[in-house]
């Protein structure tokens, strides 16, 4: 694990925005007074219960989602894609808060799955995209199976769209 000072260096960089309401990061983060500075309404956790915090899901159970994704090279992250994107897609019907999607760090489940939404939905090219993202939150983007998977999904989509 790579740490910057004390702190392991997914919670020391900021989350990132991939969208105006969008905002992705590590489940650490969530704290009363980070919904308070995001205006954060909405979560969903992409790995497990265990990666958020209680209180968020305890007290706001109804814009609480957990789709429990797996984050290893032998998974294919687009099997959590279709629940994700129905609940993301929801969330933001909801209300106009921020919507905090992380799991255990922030770094591929939340970011890949986040990343192919906001591509397909809001027709970006993948890989400005993607740079731009990695820019804003560095430590983001290290599962290279995920990329492939993810890559190959939104060209393949957006190649076959009718514009």
């Amino acid at each position: 694990m790579q740490f910057q000072g004390l702190k392991p260096i997914y919670m020391a960089q900021a989350p990132a925005w991939f969208y105006s309401r969008i905002l992705v990061g590590a489940g650490e983060m969530l704290t009363p007074s980070f919904c308070n500075k995001y205006n954060i309404t909405h979560v969903i956790n992409c790995a497990f219960p265990a990666d958020s915090p209680r209180w968020f899901r305890e007290r706001y159970m109804s814009r609480y989602a957990c789709i429990g994704a797996l984050d290893t090279p032998n998974h294919n992250i687009l099997d959590w894609y279709e629940g994700f994107e129905e609940t993301l897609t929801d969330f933001l019907r909801q209300g106009d808060g921020t919507i905090f999607v992380h799991c255990q760090c922030g770094i591929n489940r939340s970011a890949f799955l986040a990343l192919t939404y906001i591509t397909t939905h809001y027709g970006l090219e993948y890989e400005k995209t993607f740079n731009d993202l990695k820019r804003q939150r560095p430590c983001m983007f290290s599962n290279t199976v995920f990329r492939k998977q993810t890559e190959e999904f939104v060209n393949g989509r957006l190649q076959g769209a009718k514009n």
